[in-house]
């Protein structure tokens, strides 16, 4: 009958596990700080509301960036590194630039009706009708957030070569 060598080390392996997964834990335990009613919203950390005001991608479009759609963001600041023409640099500063009107329109949108919701809950009398309708409200303006970043990744990426593609990967330490 043969015996499994490594056996004896599953309770090890499983305690190591855990433990190894103690830092991740503790990085996701709520902190009253990072949501405290001294906030401008206070369902919203003043990170987040400073990120929703500025248009910025607070990663909302990291499907595009990592397969191959570089941000207008990300081009205009490289764009020595990558060779860009200056034709190359104001396609891509226009398209940036409209991201960035809609991103920040549609922030603000969000910001408000995030203090709606909070307002809500903050007279005591939420009503299952209106938590509905406002999440409902603010699911759908983050999708359209979300769009705006991922169309301006599209847009971007067919302004480039794609060796400039590939220069960005990795430049950004997408590639190896």
């Amino acid at each position: 009958m043969k015996t499994w060598a490594f056996a004896p080390t599953w309770p090890v392996c499983i305690c190591l596990l855990a433990m190894a997964s103690m830092p991740a834990l503790a990085q996701h335990t709520h902190d009253p700080s990072s949501h405290s009613r001294g906030t401008e919203v206070p369902s919203l950390t003043d990170e987040e509301v400073r990120a929703l005001r500025h248009g910025e991608g607070m990663g909302l479009a990291r499907a595009a960036e990592l397969n191959h759609f570089p941000g207008p963001k990300h081009l205009l600041e490289l764009a020595s590194e990558l060779g860009l023409s200056n034709h190359q640099v104001i396609r891509i500063r226009s398209i940036h630039d409209r991201m960035k009107s809609q991103a920040v329109a549609r922030g603000k949108d969000i910001i408000m009706a995030e203090s709606h919701l909070a307002d809500l809950f903050a007279s005591g009398e939420p009503s299952t009708r209106e938590v509905m309708r406002m999440t409902g409200h603010l699911g759908t303006m983050r999708g359209q957030l979300q769009s705006i970043h991922l169309l301006a990744h599209i847009e971007a990426a067919r302004e480039l070569s794609t060796d400039q593609i590939r220069e960005y990967d990795r430049l950004r330490g997408y590639l190896d």
